[in-house]
């Protein structure tokens, strides 16, 4: 009787192996791709943030604009500002549903009511015309020129018609948010002419120095 004899062994894999290499190969392609392209789906998703922050801001801007043109050209107060925007947003966005949306900044993770503060030192200033009133006048002189002064900026986490003083840029430095890295660390903001802009890092402190590198007063 002649023994058994041993099968040789196979590297043939049956369909149950195949389809479980198949999925291994697939998953790491597309790990390897997610890896390769995750800094350009990162880059892209900080510049919609950012764009979406400069319409923000524009659209805000425009809201004042009309509110201050129905009031002898006046800035409104700090402690309402947000209200006396979002009273003309519905103009400016076409919609009265979705304005809060305006005052939210993609950026902001915090859950706050908004992503902007107001500058309190221009409450109630006239664009066009300097008041007679003494206080207005020493706060205009503080100032400087409010065409190149910060009305608004970005501040992540503010309260409803959050406020702060801003008497100059080393104070815009200071308390402005600048999440944006396109193509710098970059913020949002209103200037007092009511133009939206925006401002990297570099330039808010060279804004905030003198040419001897001493703090600059007031803008």
């Amino acid at each position: 009787m002649q023994p058994p004899t041993k099968k040789r062994a196979s590297l043939r894999l049956g369909a149950k192996e195949r389809i479980r290499l198949q999925n291994c190969t697939i998953a790491l392609i597309v790990a390897v791709m997610a890896f390769a392209l995750y800094p350009y789906i990162l880059s892209l998703r900080n510049t919609r943030d950012f764009q979406t922050c400069q319409t923000n801001v524009q659209k805000i801007a425009k809201a004042i604009s009309m509110y201050s043109g129905m009031y002898d050209d006046t800035l409104p107060l700090a402690s309402t500002w947000m209200d006396a925007a979002r009273g003309n947003m519905t103009s400016t966005t076409g919609s009265g549903f979705t304005v809060n949306r305006y005052f939210q900044c993609p950026a902001d993770t915090s859950g706050a009511p908004s992503s902007y503060a107001y500058n309190q030192l221009m409450e109630g200033l006239s664009l066009s015309t300097r008041p007679m009133d003494d206080q207005d006048m020493k706060r205009r002189r503080a100032l400087g020129r409010i065409e190149n002064a910060a009305l608004v900026i970005e501040k992540h986490g503010s309260a409803e018609n959050a406020s702060v003083p801003l008497p100059d840029w080393n104070a815009v430095l200071r308390e402005m948010t600048r999440p944006h890295p396109v193509p710098a660390m970059t913020g949002s903001m209103i200037l007092g002419n009511l133009t939206a802009t925006s401002k990297v890092e570099e330039k808010l402190k060279s804004l905030s120095v003198d040419s001897r590198g001493n703090p600059r007063r007031g803008f």
